[in-house]
């Protein structure tokens, strides 16, 4: 998903500032994305906007923030030795401690900088390079679990559920008296198996166990 993401962000690869009084309005279409419609203007830091925009375009949910390190509380944390295209990185700015951060896409590494694509660099969306002292972290989409009726571990025990069931009904019908009833009675227990064999799915299901 994130690959689709990093291919609509280079859409933008170009995309700059107005220089003067004119705003560019891909600009500030970008601050209308991320919920703030009140910013009429391509002067004001547009980074996270782009970030957020770009995310809602591909129908995800950004954080609807204007400042960078919003996105340090977005997706999951990864380490930059394992990010891919599209995975959001955000770095520091002015100092650690502060409040100031860029945010961007991955789009690689060079030595010991990271390349970024990303928006507001040079006032405009391109490709630049950070210095990995810089950066706060590198964060991917959360992928939603699977509903109950999804989830594989689940789906596995209702198979097993269904095929026990029309194994004793084959093996009821052929049998009378005692015999019925001594399959009636282990059908009865294998039921009662499979509940609770269920219900410790549903517990790991609750748990992020697919």
């Amino acid at each position: 998903m994130m690959q689709i993401v990093y291919g609509k962000a280079k859409e933008y690869v170009g995309v700059s500032e107005v220089v003067g009084s004119k705003h560019n309005p891909a600009i500030v279409a970008m601050f209308r994305a991320s919920g703030h419609e009140w910013v009429q203007d391509d002067e004001t830091p547009w980074c996270a906007a782009f970030v957020n925009a770009v995310l809602a375009e591909c129908g995800l949910r950004g954080t609807g923030k204007l400042n960078a390190r919003s996105f340090l509380e977005w997706g999951e944390p990864i380490n930059l030795t394992d990010a891919e295209h599209g995975d959001v990185v955000v770095f520091w700015r002015g100092s650690l401690d502060g409040w100031q951060g860029h945010v961007g896409f991955f789009a690689g590494t060079a030595g010991q900088n990271v390349m970024v694509l990303g928006g507001n660099q040079s006032n405009k969306v391109s490709i630049a390079a950070y210095g990995k002292d810089r950066l706060l972290g590198v964060r991917r989409m959360r992928m939603p679990r699977s509903t109950p009726a999804k989830s594989t571990t689940l789906q596995a025990t209702a198979g097993t559920a269904i095929a026990g069931a029309t194994g004793a009904a084959t093996a009821i019908s052929q049998l009378d008296g005692t015999a019925q009833l001594v399959v009636i009675g282990a059908a009865v227990l294998a039921g009662l198996l499979l509940i609770w064999i269920a219900r410790e799915r549903l517990r790991r299901w609750a748990e992020g166990v697919r």
